[in-house]
């Protein structure tokens, strides 16, 4: 291509990240690339190369809807349009964004603030419009279902090269009108992308792209088949920009960092790279001792290794003659040691969803969400009767607007009693969060209570930013204790965590009762707080409360008491090491609570930005290799 070799000329106001740009041009080429998610930290253009393409679609006639950040759920879907209803004397409806935007495009900005109920909304019907939002992995969270409905993801990153920010500072100092600016090109590029879209359609491919596609999506363990459609459309609008009649496979090549970027799993195949780096530095270690090792050493081994095989042979002679028992000595077993074991990797947790309530709350937090009383709440929707008496103006016009010809309305509206509704708002709250920690002698193997304890203060961090209370309770040898009552301070549940002792048997029924015993204590103090449980345990019960009692029933007995209280949600993570020895205790203990099931391996969160990071490296190191900058 002539016009556009390393798209300069397309946003020319933003310099660099030309996989951003080569896949917006993607999508303008076929809506059905499936849309763009524009990933990265602060400050690196994703809103203001979301201007630059809304420019484009306005110069090129295309239509488009924006979603605000403060949308309501009446503009998504519809509602009520007042002054018809007002004019004609009944009910007239109108559409929202979403119906409005059926074969357009959506722009939203910051996708990850909006609400999860709201995100449904909008991916529901994700095939009828083409999406185009901004993400910052940093400030929020978005599930995977939702990402894995938009076909390309690309990671902007901050200019590093000089000559790329003398280009940038080059062109502000000459473009003194900016909106007037490049307009040539723009409308050179309509041309060119009309007759792009006229090409398109006279695009071919073999039987062997769709097999090399599946290949690819295949070798990288992508879960769903969305990434086999949304590859063949941005594969094909590329052949179109290339002005060629057939797909290659050098094109898929090139558009599969784009597609797989947010897909890819990278589990497994960290794994197989941790393993080879391993085998590789291992191999390397004894290369290098072997060869530094003197001639003298390799003697001194050699001759150890003699003196060795020689003294095996003589205890095997003595073991033939009739052994001397005066000299016997009987060791009893000495009690398991205690250790204190350190700390663990730190990772972002899983995302836990828990349900709502209907209870009126005036606490603030950031975890779950609760209907308040509280005047900075979001509003929800208009009811008849509010606590707070903060009237919902815009649905008592609603309400009034069908009856007001009835009424005899001249000039001012005529609202009755009934008319008036009120404000139903929520807002996040905090929670208190009990850990509940196995401290016994099982935990120590294969050093699983380091692995555990990097589980909870990564819990920790996620609670001091939820601004959670947490209260720590410890059960080893034969009995619970609290070692840290309710508190806001995560330092001090850091240092408890730091020195947790381990060594002993597993009272876990006494665990469980002194949990309960917090609970409802901290429950008559604050009734309106909810209480989220996290007991961390292998399940592994051998130490009854009553003498002569069974631990696994004492458990369940408790376990059922923990489960019917309603202000209660309970986690628990299983500590246990999965091998052909499992017993999988902890699984009938979740049950036994109706608790989330997390294993010390599935409760870590697969980060988007790292997925971004290590799948560049996978996708453009690997199999795929892309050409693009």
């Amino acid at each position: 291509m002539k016009s556009f070799p390393e798209f300069k000329d397309i946003f020319p106001e933003l310099v660099g990240n030309y996989t951003a740009k080569l896949a917006l041009v993607l999508n303008l080429i076929d809506p059905k690339c499936g849309g763009v998610l524009l990933t990265g930290r602060r400050g690196v253009g994703k809103s203001f190369l979301l201007k630059l393409f809304k420019k484009y679609l306005k110069l090129f006639n295309l239509p488009y809807v924006e979603i605000p950040l403060n949308v309501t759920e009446e503009n998504l879907v519809g509602g009520i349009d007042i002054e018809k209803t007002l004019e004609k004397g009944y009910r007239v409806y109108q559409k929202g964004l979403l119906n409005k935007a059926k074969d357009t495009y959506i722009l939203i900005e910051e996708i990850n603030l909006f609400p999860i109920e709201y995100l449904s909304l909008i991916f529901q019907k994700s095939y009828n419009y083409t999406i185009i939002a901004t993400f910052n992995p940093e400030e929020g969270f978005i599930s995977s279902h939702f990402l894995d409905k938009i076909g390309m993801c690309v990671f902007l990153e901050k200019l590093e090269d000089k000559e790329a920010y003398f280009e940038l500072f080059k062109f502000w100092e000459k473009e003194k009108d900016i909106e007037n600016s490049y307009l040539e090109n723009y409308f050179n590029l309509e041309k060119y992308i009309n007759i792009i879209k006229s090409w398109r359609v006279n695009i071919g491919y073999d039987d062997s792209i769709w097999d090399y596609i599946v290949e690819i999506c295949v070798k990288n363990k992508v879960s769903t088949h969305r990434a086999e459609i949304f590859l063949f459309f941005a594969s094909r609008a590329y052949a179109a920009l290339k002005e060629d009649s057939v797909i290659k496979s050098d094109y898929v090549n090139i558009v599969a960092p784009l597609v797989l970027l947010h897909r890819i799993k990278i589990e497994e195949k960290l794994k197989q790279e941790e393993e080879k780096k391993e085998d590789q530095e291992e191999f390397q270690k004894n290369k290098e001792q072997t060869q530094n090792q003197p001639q003298t050493q390799q003697k001194k081994n050699f001759q150890e290794k003699q003196e060795k095989l020689f003294s095996q042979k003589e205890e095997k002679q003595r073991k033939n003659e009739e052994p001397d028992l005066s000299n016997i000595q009987i060791f009893l077993p000495s009690a398991p040691k205690e250790e204190v074991f350190g700390l663990g990797e730190v990772f972002k947790p899983k995302r836990i969803l828990l349900k709502k309530d209907r209870i009126v709350r005036s606490s603030s937090g950031r975890r779950t969400k609760s209907k308040t009383c509280l005047k900075s709440g979001r509003f929800v929707r208009s009811v008849i009767f509010g606590k707070d008496k903060d009237i919902d103006i815009f649905g008592t016009i609603k309400t009034s607007a069908p009856f007001q010809k009835l009424r005899g309305r001249k000039d001012k509206l005529i609202i009755y009693k009934e008319d008036i509704k009120y404000k139903e708002k929520e807002r996040k709250i905090s929670h208190l969060v009990v850990f509940v920690v196995d401290g016994s002698g099982s935990m120590a193997a294969q050093k699983r209570m380091t692995a555990t304890k990097g589980a909870i203060l990564s819990l920790l961090m996620d609670c001091y930013q939820k601004r959670d209370k947490v209260a720590m309770i410890l059960f080893r040898k034969s009995k619970a204790e609290v070692i840290l009552p309710p508190t806001s301070s995560v330092e001090l549940a850091y240092k408890k965590l730091k020195d947790l002792p381990t060594g002993g048997n597993t009272p876990l029924s006494a665990g469980l009762f002194e949990a309960y015993k917090l609970i409802k204590k901290y429950h008559l103090k604050a009734p309106e707080d909810r209480i989220l449980l996290v007991l961390v345990t292998d399940g592994k019960a051998n130490i009854p409360i009553q003498k002569a009692g069974d631990p696994l029933e004492e458990s369940r007995n408790i376990c059922y008491e923990l489960k019917n209280l309603p202000y209660v949600d309970t986690v628990v993570v299983d500590t246990e090491i999965k091998n052909f020895l499992r017993m999988d205790l902890t699984k009938d203990i979740a049950k036994w609570l109706s608790a989330f099931y997390f294993s010390l391996e599935e409760i870590k969160s697969e980060n988007l930005l790292n997925i971004i990071n290590i799948s560049k490296n996978l996708l453009y190191r690997g199999e795929l290799k892309a050409n693009v900058n």
